[in-house]
């Protein structure tokens, strides 16, 4: 800045130097010609440079490796996530399956269950499966008089209605004859990710079904062919937030939280062996160790676990063929890994 943009500047006044430009109160005047006399033009705002501001650089995620006791629990998801992205290439919605529905449903709860049964059937295209059976309805009597009138049922057979009590709550389950059966007694909230994962959670189980060519459930513990609880509904929960993020109803990562991170139930910690019954609670801490297991493995070899059992009359068979690992050894890596999963946390 010239020494005289520290004096006074008019617009008009006398100035000596043709052509010279100065600075003033954020105004820059020149020195021009007005007839036989120099003067100070008008002047121009001058406009202040903005900054420009310094990218924050994006946090990278580290690759996860398989079988890792310590990662950063993004790479976890995001390998679990990627792995079956890659096992299901590009989804052709589905709609091969037969669907009964109580008349009282709200058209956008069958909206919506539609949405996630056509995916979800998509997905699995390439597994040989009965022909999926579908009831929806918002009434545990009409459940009851329906599935009778078809001549099949989910639950326990000597139950008042299917997979449920006393009819008080809501009742999501699957058969081993290809059937889920989705009681929402309410019409779903905006938001309630849980119950919008359901579909496709029940689903899953036609599937592990398919893949074992048995009910691993009607087997009691120490028999080889029972799948631990903590996989089988781990799994499906994991599967299940998995699609509501594909359809659009939800991040996996909210779902997750939900069951997983902020589930007080996981504070006192056990081992993920103890989670084979329902007295405790499978669903959370099975999806996090279903995540150690695709992000190890991959998708496909989850699926090999169940298929596995199924071909060598044993879980523990199974498991070792898919993963390459004994599942001692995958206890043992779970519980060392475990704090980095956020678990209760």
């Amino acid at each position: 800045m010239s020494a005289i943009s520290a004096q006074r500047i008019t617009p008009g006044s006398t100035c000596k130097v043709l052509k010279q430009k100065v600075v003033y109160q954020n105004k820059s005047f020149t020195c021009i010609k007005s007839g036989k006399k120099l003067v100070w033009s008008k002047g121009v705002a001058v406009k202040k440079a903005t900054p420009t501001p310094t990218p924050t650089p994006t946090p990278r995620v580290e690759p996860f490796v398989p079988w890792s006791t310590n990662f950063d629990i993004d790479s976890l998801i995001k390998s679990a996530i990627d792995s079956t992205d890659a096992y299901a290439g590009v989804v052709r919605p589905d709609n091969f399956y037969d669907i009964s529905v109580q008349n009282s449903v709200m058209e956008s709860d069958r909206k919506w269950v539609g949405e996630m049964l056509d995916y979800t059937n998509g997905f699995f295209s390439t597994i040989d499966r009965v022909k999926l059976r579908v009831f929806l309805g918002n009434s545990h009597e009409w459940s009851k008089e329906t599935l009778r009138g078809a001549g099949v049922w989910v639950g326990d057979p000597n139950g008042k209605y299917p997979c449920s009590a006393d009819g008080s709550q809501d009742a999501y389950c699957a058969g081993y004859n290809n059937l889920v059966l989705l009681i929402y007694l309410n019409p779903l909230r905006t938001g309630d990710i849980g119950k919008r994962s359901t579909p496709a959670h029940e689903v899953f189980h036609t599937v592990q079904h398919s893949l074992m060519g048995y009910n691993a459930q009607r087997f009691g513990p120490g028999h080889p062919q029972r799948i631990p609880t903590w996989l089988m509904e781990g799994s499906a929960n994991y599967f299940g937030f998995y699609m509501v993020e594909k359809v659009g109803l939800g991040s996996y990562v909210n779902g997750r939280d939900t069951q997983v991170r902020l589930n007080p139930e996981y504070r006192n910690i056990m081992p993920l062996s103890t989670y084979d019954n329902y007295q405790t609670n499978p669903y959370g801490i099975g999806q996090a160790a279903t995540e150690y297991i695709i992000a190890s493995v991959g998708f496909e070899n989850l699926l090999n676990i169940f298929k596995f059992s199924g071909t060598e009359g044993s879980f523990l068979a199974g498991f070792k063929k898919a993963t390459g690992l004994e599942l001692s050894e995958f206890y043992l890596k779970f519980e060392k890994a475990r704090k980095f999963m956020q678990i209760g946390s």
